[in-house]
This record gives C-alpha cells, sequence and structure tokens, in this order.
C-alpha cells in the first residue's frame, strides 16, 4: 500500500521534532544543573521547591532583623562603656583626687573642669546613633532625646526634665499628668512566632532591641538626690568647685550606687549581643539547610542525564539518518 508523501513528511517531523527537543532539553539539563525550571514540569518536586524556597526567604529576612539588632546594640554597648568608664574614672580618681590630695583653689577649678568635660562626652554618649536612629531615644528619630536645660542644668529626656520623671503601677513614665513622649519600646522579629497585643507587640514572642534612656541614664530623685548620672555629676563637679566636702561625699556616694545599677544593664546589653551572635549562627545553618535541600529537589543525577544525553544523541542522528531515506522516497512517489 503506498502512503501519501504528505503523512510521510509529517509522521517523520514528528518523531524529528520530539528527537530535537529530548535532545534539547537533556543539554539544558546538563547545562544549568537543574531538573526542572518551572514548577509545572514537577508538580511534586516544584511545590516542595516553593514551600522551601518561602522558609529560606524568612529565615534570611529573620537574620537580616538578628545582624541590624546586633549591630544597634553594639552601638549601644559602645556607648554605655564609654559612660561607664567615665563614671569610674571620676568615682575612682577624681573624687578621690579632690578628697585626699591638698589642692589650691586653682587645682580644684582645673580638676572641676576635667568633670565638666567628662560630662560633655556623657552627653555625647547618651545621644549615640544607628544610622539616623539614637540608640536611647526609644521612637524619636528626629532631634537628640538627651539635652541640657540652660537656665537649671538640669538633663531633659525628649524635652522632660529627668528629675521630675516618675512610673505608674502600669510601667509607664510620667512628668506630673503628662506621659513622657517617644519613649515606647523597639522590637524586631527573630522567628519566634512575633504577635500583637492590641496596638502594641507582645513582648513575649518577639526581640526587644530599643534600651530607654530613662533606664539608662537614670530618672526621678530619691531622697531629695537626683538618680540621673548627669545630674549627680554636675552636682560632684560644682562641690569640687566650691569644695563643699559633704555634698561631694553625698553625691559620690549616689554615683557609685548608680554604677552599680548601671553595671547590671551593661551585662544584660553583653548578654543580648551575645544571643544575637548565636542567633546568626543558628539562621545560616538553616538557611544553608534550606539551600542544599533545594539542590536536592532540583538537582539533575549527573550519571543518569549523561546517560539520557548519550541516547537522545544516538537517537536524533537514527531520525536524521532515516529521513534521508524516508523524505526522496516521498518525494519520487510524489513525482509519479
Amino acid at each position: 500500500m503506498r502512503v501519501a508523501d504528505r503523512t510521510s513528511v509529517r509522521n517523520y517531523l514528528k518523531y524529528f521534532n520530539k528527537a530535537q527537543y529530548n535532545y534539547a532539553e537533556t543539554n539544558k539539563r546538563v547545562a544549568s544543573g537543574k531538573r526542572f525550571e518551572k514548577v509545572s514540569e514537577d508538580i511534586s518536586a516544584g511545590s516542595r521547591v516553593l514551600r522551601t524556597r518561602m522558609a529560606k526567604y524568612k529565615t534570611e529576612k529573620q537574620r537580616e532583623n538578628a545582624k541590624e539588632a546586633g549591630d544597634e546594640l553594639k552601638v549601644a554597648e559602645n556607648a554605655m562603656t564609654a559612660i561607664n568608664d567615665i563614671m569610674t574614672n571620676i568615682h575612682e580618681y577624681k573624687v578621690m583626687k579632690a578628697k585626699n590630695e591638698p589642692t589650691n583653689n586653682e587645682g580644684r577649678q582645673a580638676l572641676a573642669g576635667e568633670i565638666k568635660a567628662m560630662m560633655d562626652e556623657v552627653l555625647k554618649a547618651a545621644n549615640s546613633q544607628y544610622g539616623k536612629k539614637y540608640s536611647f531615644g526609644g521612637t524619636n528619630a528626629i532631634n537628640p532625646p538627651f539635652t541640657v536645660d540652660k537656665t537649671t542644668g538640669k538633663l531633659l529626656y525628649n524635652g522632660v526634665d529627668m528629675d521630675t520623671i516618675y512610673q505608674d503601677i502600669d510601667g509607664k513614665f510620667y512628668s506630673g499628668s503628662v506621659e513622657v513622649p517617644m519613649n515606647e519600646d523597639i522590637y524586631y522579629d527573630l522567628g519566634q512566632g512575633m504577635k500583637m497585643s492590641g496596638p502594641e507587640v507582645n513582648p513575649d514572642t518577639a526581640f526587644k532591641i530599643s534600651y530607654s534612656g530613662l533606664d539608662i541614664m537614670g530618672w526621678g530623685v530619691d531622697g531629695g538626690v537626683s538618680n540621673n548620672i548627669y545630674n549627680v555629676l554636675s552636682e560632684i563637679e560644682k562641690s569640687i568647685r566650691v569644695y563643699d566636702e559633704a555634698n561631694l561625699a553625698k553625691y559620690d556616694e549616689k554615683l557609685s550606687n548608680i554604677m552599680d545599677s548601671f553595671r547590671s544593664n551593661l551585662t544584660d546589653i553583653g548578654a543580648k549581643t551575645n544571643y544575637l551572635e548565636n542567633t546568626i549562627e543558628r539562621f545560616d545553618l538553616e538557611i544553608d539547610g534550606y539551600t542544599e535541600r533545594i539542590h536536592d529537589l532540583m538537582a539533575t543525577n549527573d550519571a543518569e542525564e549523561a546517560t539520557n544525553q548519550m541516547m537522545n544523541d544516538y537517537i536524533l542522528k537514527a531520525v536524521l539518518q532515516m529521513g534521508s531515506r524516508v523524505l526522496p522516497l516521498s518525494l519520487m512517489d510524489f513525482l509519479r
């Protein structure tokens, strides 16, 4: 029975296109190292790849948060270390020198001048920034949170005299009947399942990155004596200038007490920094695991693809040889 030329060509082209397609697809997989490019090519594995990629992306974002939080805390830790060193210097050397070494008025003024310069360094450290964000300013991202009242010489926090601040039973800070502004906490999502309690973050489900300037520098008064680092240093500086020995002893003792609580905060921030470093390492391991999982799901089997490549090359050549025989015969049939 004679086969029509058009049917022969159509059948041949079907086999030829399939052989060429398989050959090209195998070469593409070998070149890319991937079994598939689209989910539709392997729905089961593709769906798992998508889920794994989403988990990896989420972990990468949490790692970025942890890295940024760690960088912020290091700036805060450096600032607190500087303040601690200044307080230690004043308490252990400057005040002791004023108390124990006979010094004339000129010497006392020079010593007081040194303490005044150190107070400026404390103020500068308290206003430390990470990028454009103030380390101890709460949510204040515009102006330095700590300033000095030009009239009283007292330290202000977001415009409020720190000696007038008190804390209510709910933990909120007030001056008079007005809540201290821009003192809210800031939290980062580090994969703890961050949840909201109304408009506020549930602190048990997120990582607190902020340190209130009130807790760092001290607020309110105790027995008529300021709890604020800057104000206490100011009283020490004044006492040395006029050499008020009783006042100097009172505020030096206060400084010693402040240093104990301050070092507790410094230890806490150091512990948080170490925690974040460990967290980043854990995230790195998780990301590596997801990357390996994606590779395993998508990667080609080299031995299998090498065999496929040889087979498809053989088939394509065979089809081409068949074409050299089939097409001319069909053409002769057509000519007849």
